[in-house]
């Protein structure tokens, strides 16, 4: 009893490991590469630099006349008031557009014509010919005797 129960425990998980969907898929798609193809898609992404600001006040004596300063997306300003040094900073926002093409693999669909349906059954009609045959044996020389 012990042995039949091991038995059926050691089918069960050979047909379990063996039948999942996901195995026969990955096994049918070694065997079969030209079901697949490549396909890309197209992901477009925006990135939105905010406004960036920064005042600052330092101790100058020497500096009467504000000096502004621009460079790219950045602005600022220096101006010294009595003993004071003011300096305001701007950076302007900025909006990135970035398009990125990935590669994905994708399963086609192919639907067999019915040639192909015919030939896949050749094999179970030739199966099925031959029990006939054997079993039709069988009978005439059960009856014969």
């Amino acid at each position: 009893m012990k042995t039949n129960l091991k038995f059926l425990l050691i089918i069960s998980i050979a047909l379990y490991s063996a039948c999942s969907p996901s195995h026969r898929l990955a096994s049918l798609i070694s065997n079969h590469p030209e079901l697949t193809t490549t396909d890309t898609l197209l992901l477009k992404d925006t990135i939105a630099i905010p406004l960036a600001e920064a005042d600052t006040a330092l101790d100058f004596n020497s500096l009467y006349e504000p000096v502004f300063i621009n460079q790219g997306r950045l602005e600022m300003e220096i101006q010294a008031t009595h003993d004071t040094l003011y300096v305001k900073g701007k950076c302007k926002p900025d909006t990135i557009y970035r398009t990125r093409s990935i590669p994905v693999q994708k399963i086609k669909l192919v639907k067999p014509d019915r040639t192909d349906a015919i030939i896949a059954r050749i094999p179970w009609l030739v199966a099925g010919l031959i029990a006939i045959l054997v079993l039709g044996g069988m009978i005439y020389l059960r009856n014969r005797k």
